[in-house]
């Protein structure tokens, strides 16, 4: 009797389905990896959505294909809320009837006559189980069917490999399998603890107890474009975001709001023809000065980037001509800068036309929506983290060549180009994988692009990457929650973390240790990171010490504190002297949670981006905070050039903005 590695798995699996046992098969795929059936990427990521309970997420995930003729979205649709309220009707110890009849009728014009007074009918009853058609319903079983009841339209669209029974039984399996393995046994409440079990409707990750960790840092993947992720590898144990569109609206505040329509324009005339010497060329101003005269009353939307879906991170690359998005459609889009940068540096805005290029996109990069990117130091890698509980490395092809090469955007999609010029460069990339949890924030060392920090929910841990193996190096175990963000000094040997434990812990990255941590007990739960003592402030310090040398009109000040700002959940900004190791000020000017905060390249201002829709700047000297409303939904990252005064924000309402002066 030759079977292949899971195949014992399986047998059990089937055997347990046969037999009616939802709850032990489910935790059985839980902690051994493998499914029973495997019917494709996209259809096994929407198995997981309705298996652990996630309802919304599965609503987002099928309404792209609400406009596909061949498939009944409105059919499959019934059945996810069908379930989302039969759950919520048994589950509910004092249950919200306002809420259960506004649930009803969302299903009401989905469903016919009497699929619908079946459910009323459920509402007077004392548990669900009294209603004939619902006499073997429990919460693993209801999930379960509803997942087979949505397959059936699926098969229009997706294509779904057939399943394929095994030729042995269980039986088989015991007679006559010779290395024995531990099988499992439905009856023993110890095989099944409830750490391993879904809970009812939650969203909650679930924690597998029994992982070997040693096994997660083996955890390797080739450069090799044709080697593909194992889909039972692609679970999803937090509900993934993608928050309502609503914005609430917010009441006027005190402090200084800018009107885009009514802004003044920006002209460097006068202080350019101060620093002209006779005779001479036309004066261009230094990246240092050009951020010193940085003026939000001159800030102005300069160009933006669309997308068919929220565009939920980005990131400059080190030298400040490109930038990459990261979007709620699987994709990554690598965009030029140079012709904005031009005519900023330069002084050329007037009369010219000012575009992003969009160079390279990447499309299908995850399986489910980007939730973070970072550009390695050098500009060799991409890194993005998803909800799909993976990291993507990209090595980086030369995009300016591709820039030049070609007229329009260069696609790439599932190991091969669907637009291009001439000969294409090969695309390599990576998948790293351990995380237990969609991944929050991913982070190169400035100083070595072979160390990659990320951390993300369900395991609460900063994990240590060497991007050259693929190999996890260290799991680093001091918060007890989730990671939300991480952010670097400029030399590398400090990393700051916080997350929904609401400490904010700094790292040795020599020691590997944590070196203390502050207690922010008294905000809620933290967002977003960073430190005025990045490499990009590094930089800019250096560099303006080099031009002051040559200019003694330039004044070169570094900031007096190291100051390390967090964006919180309520929307405070918080600010915290590193050296002190305690809070220095805090900011409440939004209404809504405050989801990005970045420091500029010169320390002299702090960017800050809400749920508001409002992105805020805090003038660090004086304490002195303009608001802008650029976005027509929540604002989820905002990031400063790494040299200039220039802005870069992401938004729900599916674009990326630049503001410059």
């Amino acid at each position: 009797m030759s079977l292949i590695k899971e195949e014992p798995i399986k047998i059990i699996l089937d055997y347990l389905k046969s037999q009616n046992y939802y709850k032990a098969l489910i935790s059985l795929e839980q902690e051994s990896h493998f499914k029973l059936h495997s019917y494709g990427k996209e259809i096994d990521f929407l198995y997981d959505l309705i298996i652990e309970g996630r309802f919304e997420d599965a609503e987002k995930f099928i309404s792209p294909l609400k406009s596909r003729s061949e498939f009944n979205h409105t059919r499959v649709l019934f059945e996810i809320r069908k379930e989302k309220f039969l759950e919520a009707l048994e589950n509910s110890e004092t249950p919200n009837l306002q809420e259960l009849v506004t649930a009803l009728k969302e299903i009401e014009s989905l469903s016919n006559k009497e699929d619908f007074n079946t459910l009323c009918y459920c509402l007077s009853l004392n548990k669900i189980t009294d209603h004939p058609e619902y006499s073997d319903w429990n919460i693993w079983r209801g999930r379960f069917k509803c997942f087979e009841q949505c397959i059936n339209f699926f098969s229009l669209i997706f294509p779904i490999t057939p399943y394929i029974k095994s030729s042995y039984t269980l039986e088989d399996l015991i007679l006559n399998y010779d290395n024995k393995p531990q099988s499992p046994r439905p009856k023993e409440s110890s095989r099944y603890s409830p750490s391993q079990q879904l809970k009812p409707s939650e969203s909650s990750y679930v924690f597998n107890e029994c992982e070997n960790e040693k096994e997660t840092m083996k955890k390797t993947v080739s450069w090799n474009m044709e080697e593909k992720e194992d889909s039972d590898k692609c679970e999803e144990n937090k509900k993934v975001f993608v928050e309502e569109i609503d914005v609430q609206g917010s009441e006027e505040d005190d402090m200084l709001r800018i009107d885009f329509d009514k802004g003044r324009e920006y002209n460097r005339e006068d202080s350019a023809q101060e620093r002209k010497s006779e005779g001479s060329e036309k004066y261009i101003p230094t990246n240092y000065e050009l951020m010193c005269q940085f003026d939000p009353s001159f800030l102005r939307e300069i160009s933006q980037v669309k997308d068919q879906q929220p565009i939920r991170a980005a990131c400059f690359n080190n030298d400040g001509d490109y930038f990459v998005l990261g979007t709620n459609s699987k994709c990554l889009k690598v965009c030029s800068l140079h012709n904005i940068v031009d005519g900023l540096v330069y002084n050329e805005q007037q009369g010219r036309e000012q575009y992003i290029d969009i160079v390279f996109e990447m499309h299908n990069v995850h399986i489910g929506s980007v939730y973070c990117v970072d550009w390695s130091y050098s500009g060799n890698f991409i890194a993005s983290g998803s909800n799909d509980k993976t990291i993507k490395l990209l090595k980086c092809p030369d995009f300016l060549t591709l820039q030049e090469n070609n007229s329009e955007t260069v696609i790439y999609s599932n190991s091969k180009y669907l637009s291009g010029e001439g000969e294409l460069p090969s695309i390599f990339e990576r998948t790293l994988s351990g995380h237990d949890g969609t991944i929050r924030a991913v982070l190169f060392n400035p100083n070595d692009d072979t160390i990659l920090y990320s951390g993300g929910l369900g395991d609460a841990c900063l994990k240590v990457w060497n991007t050259e193996t693929g190999h996890c190096t260290m799991s680093l175990h001091e918060h007890k929650g989730a990671i939300y963000s991480i952010a670097a000094s400029g030399d590398g040997q400090i990393v700051s973390t916080v997350g929904t434990d609401r400490k904010i812990r700094v790292w040795d990255t020599k020691s590997s240790k944590c070196s203390f941590s502050m207690n922010a007990e008294s905000f809620s739960d933290m967002n977003s990171v960073s430190v005025n003592f990045s490499i990009n402030n590094f930089k800019s310090l250096t560099h303006g010490k080099v031009a002051s040398i040559y200019s003694n009109k330039i004044q070169v000040e570094a900031p007096n504190q190291k100051l390390i700002s967090v964006g919180h959940n309520d929307g405070v900004v918080s600010l915290w002297d590193l050296t002190a190791g305690k809070l220095f000020s805090k900011y409440t000017f939004h209404t809504l949670e405050c989801r990005s905060v970045e420091f500029s390249s010169n320390a002299a201002w702090l960017a800050t981006g809400s749920f508001d829709s409002t992105l805020g700047l805090v003038e660090m000297n004086k304490g002195q905070v303009f608001k802008l409303e650029p976005h027509m939904d929540k604002i989820v990252s905002v990031r400063w050039h790494p040299s200039l005064p220039i802005l870069l924000s992401t938004s729900a309402d599916k674009t990326a903005r630049i503001f410059s002066i």
